[in-house]
């Protein structure tokens, strides 16, 4: 890569709230000189990722004082219009990157006559007392090993089950020992709470959840980070986590059941991810390269010609399993999905979220500046929850191509 395309590429990931550390690890490769500190993954010793809804300072990566941030959204929440169905404040006069990525994509439609074909799922949801029978009646292997339980999972979990289907499916009930949370959280500080105290405040800032600094998600949220780190103390924190945790806490679980299916996830689907030299994320989107390039060669092709590698536009999508890069009510959908089917649904909606992408980025995205910007900021009306489960439905690879390239990506040498 070119000075002047790393010089892009960093400020597109910084805007997209990369902090420095994870950046050159993206574009160097080289985690050992990545100047990790102990304590934990690779985020942790770095300034932390914060909301573009703090403004450029946050965004930079500077540190600010979480007081500072509190005043902040307190002005902010003056300008609240109304909350989502899930919860999330809408804001006047609200502008966002993937706002100007919408607007160049429609002008790119409305020039070329383009209409990229959406892909439809023949899917029909069940409800929440079907679920709730389900729950109760089959345990995770039975469930997932139904063609028709995984038809109703594609067609979206109902809000009022997915808590139970979370904790179910995760596999959180194997870890779960009575006792241990409270155990955990008890414990006596480690330098790591200080990172994740900064973090806390920047989790979900237009959540209701999470608006106040003294409410009662942030302090979940705080609880459960601070004991993760002294449950696996090899990984500590890692700033991915905490979109996951909120997620959980969104979606309905309890403190407790939200803790175990942390700890599940990151063992069972996501392993190595926040480790301090990032291994299993690394092993991952090596293996999405080698998947998009058997699927379609020309664009990625076009991506390795400008020097986009996959950790640049895949890390947020995978470390977070797509909580900062879709839609609320898609990022759900992959969710119900990926905790259904584990590892291989990031590859899958990765590669159809690339299917839906890629005549634009071939045709209107000669550069890596271009390249990054949309793959960072996706418009959101490409990307709705239907459209995304079927774009990845519709991609086919097997659990033992999968699993040969991840023992091929971890080799060593």
């Amino acid at each position: 890569m070119s000075s002047q395309s790393r010089k892009v590429a960093t400020r597109l990931l910084m805007r997209a709230g990369f902090s420095r550390i994870a950046i050159r690890v993206a574009q160097a490769g080289k985690p050992k000189d990545a100047g990790v500190a102990e304590g934990g993954g690779v985020f942790a010793s770095s300034e932390a990722m914060a909301s573009s809804v703090f403004g450029s300072e946050a965004a930079s990566g500077i540190d600010v004082d979480p007081n500072g941030l509190q005043g902040l959204r307190t002005e902010r929440r003056k300008q609240v219009t109304h909350v989502d169905e899930y919860g999330f404040m809408q804001f006047e006069g609200d502008a966002h990157e993937s706002d100007a990525q919408t607007q160049q994509y429609d002008a790119w439609q409305t020039r070329t006559g383009a209409r990229p074909r959406r892909p439809t799922l023949d899917v029909r949801a069940a409800s929440e007392a079907k679920w709730a029978t389900l729950l109760r009646s089959f345990d995770a292997a039975t469930l997932r090993g139904s063609r028709k339980v995984k038809k109703l999972v594609q067609a979206g979990v109902p809000p009022g089950a997915r808590a139970r289907f979370y904790y179910v499916l995760s596999g959180a009930a194997g870890l779960e020992q009575p006792g241990e949370y409270a155990r955990l959280a008890g414990q006596a500080s480690l330098p790591i709470y200080e990172v994740i105290e900064r973090d806390v405040a920047r989790c979900y800032p237009d959540h209701v959840m999470f608006a106040d600094a003294d409410g009662a998600g942030q302090r979940q949220l705080r609880r459960i980070l601070r004991a993760y780190a002294q449950y696996n103390r090899a990984v500590g924190y890692c700033q991915g986590m905490g979109r996951l945790v909120g997620l959980f806490l969104i979606a309905g679980l309890g403190e407790e059941q939200a803790f175990w299916v942390l700890a599940a996830t990151i063992r069972g689907f996501i392993p190595r991810y926040y480790e301090a030299d990032l291994a299993g994320l690394r092993e991952h989107t090596a293996v999405f390269e080698v998947l998009l390039h058997e699927r379609n060669p020309r664009l990625a092709a076009h991506l390795a010609e400008q020097g986009c590698d996959a950790l640049m536009y895949a890390t947020p999508w995978f470390m977070t399993v797509f909580t900062m890069s879709l839609p609320w009510p898609a990022a759900l959908r992959v969710w119900d999905w990926f905790v259904f089917r584990g590892t291989k649904v990031l590859f899958r909606v990765a590669l159809g979220i690339s299917d839906l992408a890629s005549a634009y980025l071939l045709d209107a995205c000669p550069t890596i500046a271009e390249l990054l910007g949309f793959l960072l900021h996706i418009p959101p009306g490409l990307v709705d929850a239907n459209t995304v489960i079927a774009a990845a439905a519709r991609v086919k690879i097997s659990e033992r191509h999968v699993e040969r390239l991840i023992q091929r990506a971890a080799a060593p040498g």
